[in-house]
């Protein structure tokens, strides 16, 4: 279902927007949904990125939030030189698993 959204931008804004829709052969709306879109994912996938370095969203609720699956989640972490932190548990068991063959049947 849409809903109809009205907002008040500046002449420059409206500008670029007529220069964009004429450039892109679009009309008003349909390049303003365009636009709308692409920035709304952005900023999800920015907000959630923060969120998971700050400690606030777990890997999986990050990638969840950013409409994203868990790999593409983590490629965008490595885009921003960021890393996924495993407590040393967390890797001891891992590498039990590995070292035990758990994984084997997955290969």
């Amino acid at each position: 279902m849409s809903e109809r959204l009205s907002i008040i931008i500046s002449k420059a804004l409206k500008n670029d927007l007529d220069e964009l829709k004429t450039r892109m052969n679009l009309d008003q709306s349909t390049l303003i949904r365009k636009l709308l879109a692409e920035a709304t994912k952005g900023e999800k996938l920015n907000y959630a990125i923060k969120e998971y370095k700050n400690q606030k969203l777990s890997l999986g609720k990050a990638a969840e939030f950013a409409g994203m699956c868990l790999w593409e989640f983590i490629d965008e972490l490595k885009k921003h030189k960021l890393f996924i932190e495993f407590p040393s548990e967390e890797i001891d068991k891992e590498i039990d698993n590995i070292q035990s063959g758990y994984y084997d049947e997955f290969i």
